[in-house]
């Protein structure tokens, strides 16, 4: 399946990943997922942070010892983590896809490639260009 690149950019510190995430990232028709790829320590885990706070949800962890977590503000929102996951195709089918309705966001790190949903998808793709400085782009699925 080929990505649409929707825009591409550069953030130099977390103030300006947090005003990206404000100005670029608040998707108005829900459902949707977005999955953010890139390398450990990249940021994945920080923008699904602001993502969520967007939405009024505060407590976004990382979920590598958990799966997921379900959070709920003024939408419904999944955080789920694939890195330790095997079997991850029955756990989406079997946990999450029955409890997505129209005020659902997905946010999914680690996300397998032959993961198919039935609401838009997006990729948030996250390349570390020095220390705190990180390339964005932003793709339709």
């Amino acid at each position: 399946m080929s990505k649409e690149l929707l825009w591409e950019l550069s953030v130099k510190n977390e103030v300006e990943s947090k005003h990206l995430t404000k100005s670029r990232l608040i998707l108005n028709e829900t459902p949707y997922c977005i999955k953010l790829e890139g390398s450990l320590g990249s940021g994945k885990t920080f923008f699904c942070k602001c993502i969520a706070k967007l939405y009024g949800v505060e407590n976004i962890t990382s979920n590598s010892f958990l799966k997921y977590s379900l959070n709920k503000g003024s939408k419904k929102i999944f955080h789920i983590d694939y890195y330790y996951m095997s079997g991850s195709l029955d756990f989406f089918f079997n946990h999450i896809h029955e409890e997505i309705d129209d005020q659902t966001i997905i946010l999914s790190e680690w996300t397998p490639d032959d993961l198919i949903m039935d609401i838009p998808q997006f990729t948030l793709k996250i390349a570390i260009v020095e220390k705190s400085e990180r390339k964005i782009s932003f793709y339709r699925n």
